[in-house]
């Protein structure tokens, strides 16, 4: 079985969508747990939070590869994560807690996990990171002394001790902060508490946006590095345009605009323009002209340069399900694709307020690549309802279908029911 280093690092070296999922796995029920601490029991916010957290995770595989032990950067990160989405809201509820637990004066064997839960996080992060990782290894991954002292090279004996060093010194620091208690009862809240289960399609939903979230920030950093070089020659080429009417005379301004033209003329295809001007005679070359005439033509120049580096631009192409044959149906498939990510359609508030239920049928092709293209409505019961269809459906991911052991373009239709008694509208299989 793979430790969290090799997972990491096999996806940082293949983008292996497995070893990621496996990671996923093995701690979504931490940062899920400390996430809905921190943000007082929101899950909602904790379930983005989590998002954060993971796609962060996701981005950072290189870097992170090289640490045996992953439980103590993801506990941080969600720390952070958190932070950033309820700082104000969450200070003010943590000082009007501990104005409140100020006031008992007793210790107690008995612990309420209510006045725990707001101020452990902080306490945590005040520990160093030893002594961090040993709590969160022994009571908020469920491991025992044995397994943590194989994750920190120590004995079960010195994993023993140093856990209950690292306890006792969580203990303190929740007494400056007002929550007093035994190490017992403290040891019993955090086995019983500090960790919640995830809800269910948690990991798959987080696996696949924090994916798709490294793919897309590489591809925007690449896209805004050929754009600032474009811009940059741009700017270049129309200077030295400009600097090179100034200094050119009549004659040169003529030939280098009819120059232009041509050139102009040719990357658009279209039919060559037969020029009317009459030839230059030769002792006019060497005449003044005006400073207006100038001026016009140094326009004309420079408006001709912007015209070609606008013709010279690729023209986009409209994007295709994939490269290869037209998509197969259903039945013509070998292995039919299989759903990885699958979200539910969000019921449009004014429909489920007045108890309109229906139902959407959402024509769309799935790529080699898994990626729901080309969506459409066929039929549906109520307009509102289609917009929602469609923005669930375009997040879909999905395992290929297959033909003669290749994946293949495959195109499916499917049913969304919305109905106001549901948990959440629902989708049929496709057909």
């Amino acid at each position: 079985m793979k430790d969290d280093a090799d997972l990491l690092r096999a996806y940082a070296e293949t983008r292996s969508q497995t070893d990621f999922a496996e990671l996923v796995r093995r701690h979504l029920n931490l940062v899920y747990s400390a996430a809905l601490r921190q943000v007082n029991g929101d899950a909602h916010l904790a379930e983005d939070v989590t998002q954060l957290v993971f796609t962060d995770l996701a981005r950072k595989a290189a870097t992170l590869a090289g640490r045996p032990v992953l439980a103590g950067w993801l506990f941080t990160s969600t720390r952070f994560a958190a932070a950033k989405l309820v700082r104000g809201a969450s200070r003010r509820r943590i000082r009007e807690l501990e104005a409140e637990l100020m006031q008992a004066s007793d210790p107690t064997d008995s612990l309420d996990w209510e006045r725990v839960r707001p101020v452990l996080d902080e306490a945590l992060a005040e520990l160093n990171e030893q002594d961090r990782e040993a709590i969160l290894l022994r009571y908020f991954e469920g491991r025992d002394y044995a397994n943590v002292g194989a994750r920190l090279a120590l004995s079960d004996h010195a994993a023993r001790m140093r856990t209950d060093r690292a306890l006792d010194k969580l203990r303190g620091l929740l007494a400056r902060r007002g929550v007093r208690s035994t190490a017992a009862a403290l040891s019993l809240v955090l086995a019983n508490q500090a960790v919640v289960a995830a809800p269910a399609g948690l990991a798959a939903a987080v696996t696949g946006t924090a994916l798709a979230g490294g793919v897309t920030s590489t591809l925007v950093f690449m896209g805004l590095t050929k754009l600032q070089l474009t811009l940059a020659g741009a700017v270049v080429a129309t200077g030295a345009g400009i600097y090179a009417v100034q200094e050119s005379s009549n004659a040169d301004l003529r030939a280098e605009i009819a120059a232009l033209q041509m050139e102009s003329q040719a990357t658009r295809a279209a039919p060559p323009a037969v020029s009317t001007a009459a030839p230059l005679d030769p002792p006019a070359a060497n005449l003044e002209i005006p400073d207006e005439e100038l001026v016009r033509l140094r326009n004309e120049a420079v408006a001709l340069q912007q015209q070609l580096q606008v013709a010279a631009q690729p023209k986009a192409r409209p994007a295709a399900p994939a490269a290869g044959s037209d998509p197969l149906s259903m039945k013509e498939l070998d292995s039919p694709p299989k759903a990885l990510t699958r979200k539910s359609p969000a019921y449009p508030a004014a429909l489920r307020a007045a108890g309109i239920e229906g139902s959407v049928v959402v024509s769309l092709v799935i790529d080699k690549t898994g990626v729901v293209r080309e969506a459409k409505v066929e039929k549906s019961t109520h307009h509102d309802f289609e917009t929602a269809a469609l923005e669930a459906v375009t997040q879909w991911r999905f395992e290929p279908g297959r033909k003669g052991g290749r994946q293949v373009n495959t195109r499916v239709s499917q049913v969304l029911q919305f109905s106001v008694g549901g948990n959440a509208p629902s989708a049929s299989d496709w057909f």
